[in-house]
């Protein structure tokens, strides 16, 4: 039985009179604004751990079976359900492969939840820049050769972390990363969070797991139509990664109260995602994507990136114009709100709920665009250089810190990370002393520091 029909067939059968958390029992009392705002089902189908309803922590009932359909749906060795979000999924993984003092191979343009893993597990970062393109202000693929080369300098590594899709929507040569991973006996973690849909709709690259990944994590609210921030975490079949780890490290991480409505969703979502109706669904997407670039981006200013990319990542950029600029735009004269800009392009995500409607507004709105050139669009992170690395971030973190204004932070070494948000990509990272460089990215009027 799937967990909604457990929830359903509860709701019509029993009689039981709880005392359990939570105490509102399921809707029995909805204080008023919520139930204006939600409704009442939500509260219909919160439950905890009652008789019958299984345990996240150890599931041996209806949640394990659900996870045997998901291992089936996505062909894995084993998957699980994440309710605190794909960071809770990077995190596990992590704590599953990496010890103290391990070495790992991660890629510069990892998401903040990387950092947070490498201050968990004490490991040492090995980092790897991707490639930058200048034009679009954005990060690309993590060559084959640079993980050869992080591989060759470093035999002793444990793990390889990168991103793919990135959140622009860029992937990297997972198969060939894998086979130089496998070979070296190391684990290969993709973060695959903006890659939710790759397993159902004809996309440039297959699912991670497909082509090696030892584990990859999926964030099924950012483009598959989920509550957020449900998440899938996979292991690849005959991986070596060990599914009691991964269990042990999730058990750490999440709560013990976790979220029904999000595990229903989740159901719910991948249920749809793989029939054929959630399947026609992905075609058609890309099919007015595809209709839209070319109807009405005939304006030569205005490019659309074309790479080794997912197409539901749209990413644009009107030449001569700074993307922010170009943004601010349309959301203050057109009410379009993009998911992110920097100083060369902005990015808008389409997925499950991108209608046709909604697609002939943007590529209609875009078109019509007219702006007068900038007379100087400074992208710093195309002159990014690694701070150096003085310690591991978890000895950083684990220091005694202070907060310091940004005019004394230069050649302090940071107890926290700065970040790009969105989308989360850390410039600066625990661990690193702040340099003049490093100044540059930092927007906040305070930061926390130790002494090195």
């Amino acid at each position: 039985m799937s967990l909604l029909r457990k929830i359903l067939s509860h709701r019509k059968h029993s009689k039981k009179m709880f005392f359990t958390t939570p105490t509102h029992s399921q809707g029995e009392f909805i204080e008023d604004i919520s139930e204006n705002f939600l409704g009442s089902k939500v509260f219909n189908c919160d439950f905890s751990e009652i008789d019958g309803f299984d345990n996240l922590r150890e599931p041996c009932g209806v949640i394990k079976d659900l996870y045997e359909k998901l291992c089936w749906i996505y062909k894995s060795k084993a998957t699980f359900i994440l309710t605190n979000g794909s960071s809770s999924g990077i995190m596990a993984a992590m704590l599953a492969t990496i010890k103290e003092n391990d070495k790992v191979i991660v890629a510069r343009n990892c998401h903040v939840s990387v950092c947070n893993g490498l201050i968990l597990t004490g490991a040492r970062p090995v980092w790897v820049m991707p490639k930058y393109n200048q034009e679009w202000g954005i990060y690309e693929e993590v060559t084959v050769e640079s993980i050869e080369n992080a591989i060759a300098q470093n035999p002793d590594a444990k793990a390889i972390i990168i991103t793919s899709p990135t959140y622009e929507g860029v992937f990297s040569d997972i198969k060939s990363i894998a086979a130089a991973a496998q070979a070296a006996g190391i684990k290969l973690i993709v973060d695959e969070a903006h890659g939710a849909l790759l397993n159902f709709g004809n996309f440039k690259s297959l699912p991670a797991i497909h082509l090696g990944a030892d584990i990859s994590v999926n964030s099924l609210h950012k483009t598959a139509g989920s509550l957020t921030p449900a998440g899938l975490l996979h292991i690849r079949p005959y991986s070596s990664v060990n599914t009691e780890d991964i269990q042990d490290a999730l058990n750490i991480l999440n709560t013990t109260s976790p979220s029904y409505p999000l595990m229903v969703s989740v159901e719910a979502t991948v249920l749809y995602l793989n029939s054929e109706k959630g399947r026609a669904y992905i075609r058609r997407l890309q099919k007015n994507i595809k209709a839209n670039t070319k109807n009405f981006l005939k304006n030569s200013r205005l490019k659309v990136y074309d790479g080794f990319n997912d197409p539901t990542k749209i990413l644009f950029k009107v030449d001569g114009v700074s993307g922010m600029r170009a943004a601010s735009y349309l959301n203050n004269s057109l009410n379009i709100e993009e998911e992110y800009s920097n100083a060369k392009s902005m990015l808008f995500i389409t997925g499950i709920g991108t209608s046709k409607w909604k697609l002939l507004k943007l590529f209609w709105a875009l078109s019509k665009m007219n702006l007068s050139e900038d007379e100087h669009i400074d992208d710093i992170f195309a002159y990014y250089n690694l701070p150096q690395q003085v310690m591991t971030p978890k000895a950083a973190f684990s220091k005694d810190k202070s907060i310091n204004i940004i005019s004394e932070v230069c050649g302090k070494v940071a107890a926290e990370p700065v970040l790009e948000y969105p989308p989360g990509i850390p410039v600066i990272v625990p661990g690193e002393r702040i340099d003049e460089d490093a100044m540059r990215f930092i927007t906040k009027n305070s930061v926390k520091t130790c002494d090195d």
